[in-house]
């Protein structure tokens, strides 16, 4: 969408409330002015009446007040809606008077502009409210089906209060006389609005939307590095001024483009240069990073995890089979009679036994478990998800394959052969990891304590 509709839309969105809303509040300031000139003029009729009924009741002259009563008796058109109102006759309350009476101090009807009307009791809510009340009331009324009307309620007082008349007024011709009024300022409020739309419409298209599209055309050149590309600037406003930044901008563009242009080929090069050396620099720092991984967390010897890692581990794992109910078995073993050895070939021998008998563990070790170097020739191994009675089974075989691994000088060993001794132990409820890793190592007691070479379990 253009700037034009779209200043066309604004220009609507703010004259149409704006003199939409002037109108309807005239329209109602007018309306309350004719109600309360409705209101003072029937207060007065109530008020210069008051005095003389006042004084025939106080004599109980009550042919007196039938006599004061039908002179305000309206005629018959009167009682409907009239159909033929000029605007003068809404001024005159007498003209409007529906019905007027006087009630006693219960209601009762003493006078009234309807004969018929006499000795009868009114029980209305307005009625109860006026007999109750010391001061003049007001109430309007929409019947249903029918035209509104002003009821009055004023009491008759000469030093005590002698009763309270009420007065009926049709607001038919005072609606009449609002609908015409709604209706001219209704069609004045179209022309204003009409005239105020044009004005703008013309006056922003003159002063806003020509200069800006020229601005905006300009633009579209400058986007398409046509450089050479001007604008009129003859105005004297901030679009003048904006006209005039954007030919010297295009001509500076001009000249930056060409200097700029030698200079990013020059700096190109040079980029592509040091991102080769940044690539085989960050390269070469994550290498390092694996291999600081590794280092923290791996025993240089075996391959193993080393003690801290493994302990680390062992603590999630716990957490984990304690929270979920999972099993989780502990595995501790250790090379029989491995000092004899390294006395016999030495501790470069005993560390490439060490590292044989970790490479034995992995190949017979299930991918979740966790393997580690605990100490010297002491191993831990955490199998997840496994029972006490499965742990064994799965120490067994760690035996046997050790067992049946030729290693380096094992004939020299006593027995003639390389072994191990391996306690299990099961995780029990709310247990710790020490307290797991202290009963599987005296299970690994138990097995050397029984002569070696065997697995032994701690309930």
């Amino acid at each position: 969408m253009g700037i034009r509709p779209k200043l066309i839309i604004l220009v609507l969105a703010l004259t149409l409330p704006l003199l939409g809303a002037g109108g309807l509040v005239a329209v109602t300031v007018i309306e309350d002015q004719l109600l309360d000139e409705m209101r003072h003029r029937g207060l007065s009729l109530l008020s210069a009446l008051s005095v003389p009924c006042s004084i025939a009741l106080a004599n109980h002259e009550i042919e007196r007040l039938d006599d004061y009563l039908a002179q305000f008796r309206p005629p018959a058109s009167n009682l409907g809606v009239p159909p033929g109102l000029d605007v003068q006759s809404a001024r005159d309350p007498i003209r409007d008077l529906q019905s007027l009476c006087i009630v006693d101090g219960s209601g009762r009807v003493i006078a009234h502009t309807r004969e018929t009307a006499y000795g009868t009791k009114c029980e209305d809510a307005f009625t109860r409210r006026a007999l109750a009340a010391d001061r003049v009331l007001f109430e309007e009324r929409f019947p249903p089906g029918e035209s509104p009307v002003l009821a009055i309620a004023l009491p008759v007082k000469s030093g005590l209060r002698w009763g309270t008349l009420l007065a009926e007024f049709s607001l038919a011709r005072l609606e009449v006389r609002s609908d015409r009024l709604r209706w001219h300022l209704t069609k004045l409020t179209g022309v204003l609005m009409v005239l105020t739309a044009l004005a703008l419409i013309l006056g922003l298209s003159r002063l806003v939307i020509r200069p800006v599209r020229a601005l905006s055309a300009m633009a579209e050149h400058l986007s398409r590095r046509e450089l050479d590309h001007r604008v009129a600037d003859k105005g004297r406003d901030e679009l003048g001024t904006l006209a005039r930044v954007f030919n010297s901008t295009a001509a500076e563009l001009a000249d930056y483009t060409r200097d700029l242009e030698t200079k990013v080929r020059e700096r190109s090069q040079e980029i592509i240069s040091k991102n080769e050396e940044l690539e085989r620099a960050n390269q070469q720092l994550s290498d390092m990073n694996v291999r600081l991984e590794e280092l923290a967390t791996t025993d240089g010897l075996t391959g193993l995890a080393n003690k801290a890692h493994l302990l680390s581990r062992l603590d999630f794992e716990v957490m984990r089979a304690q929270r979920g109910g999972h099993k989780l078995s502990l595995v501790m073993l250790d090379v029989d009679k491995f000092k004899h050895y390294n006395d016999t070939h030495g501790h470069l021998a005993g560390d490439r036994v060490l590292a044989q008998l970790a490479g034995v563990l992995r190949s017979n070790l299930r991918s979740i478990d966790i393997a580690g170097r605990f100490g010297g020739e002491e191993f831990c191994i955490a199998l997840l998800d496994t029972s006490l009675k499965a742990a064994s089974k799965a120490a067994e075989k760690l035996r046997r394959a050790v067992e049946r691994e030729d290693f380096e000088g094992q004939d020299q060993q006593p027995g003639g052969n390389m072994t191990i001794s391996l306690g299990v132990a099961e995780l029990g409820p709310a247990e710790r990891v020490n307290e797991l890793i202290e009963r599987a190592d005296n299970a690994l007691y138990a097995a050397k304590g029984a002569g070696r070479n065997r697995v032994e379990l701690i309930e």
